[in-house]
């Protein structure tokens, strides 16, 4: 399993600089005097090809600086869903995907999780 995880985490950092910001909804224009301004973002990033996360029990945590972590489960089909819109306010933030599963390594009763992909810093406007 450990094995399986590692390619797993190879192929998530790989994927991972894929990471595509596909919109920023709502930009304000406006400069540093203006109030924080809350915009939509959809993170988006390429489909892990590892089974264990592609079905029931696994799937990604999105790690936001500053937010709570976004659980991104399979829910059904060949693959996980592969993004989340959320709102945050104008700032900087890093972010960096996790890829779980349900499997157990062996001997272990609590799953399978990567390490945390390489961070992206993203400027919301």
């Amino acid at each position: 399993m450990k094995q399986i995880l590692q390619l797993a985490f190879r192929r998530l950092i790989l994927f991972f600089y894929c990471l595509n910001f596909i919109s920023i909804a709502a930009c304000g224009g406006g400069g540093s005097s203006s109030p924080p301004t809350l915009h939509t973002v959809t993170i988006s990033w390429t489909a892990n090809s590892e089974t264990a996360v592609n079905r029931a029990g696994g799937g990604y945590t999105v790690n936001i600086s500053g937010q709570p972590a976004i659980d991104v489960p399979y829910v059904s089909g060949p693959l996980a869903p592969t993004s989340i819109t959320t709102s945050l306010f104008t700032g900087n933030y890093t972010v960096t995907v996790v890829a779980y599963s349900a499997l157990n390594p062996p001997g272990g009763t609590n799953g399978s999780v990567s390490a945390a992909s390489s961070s992206i810093t993203v400027n919301v406007p």
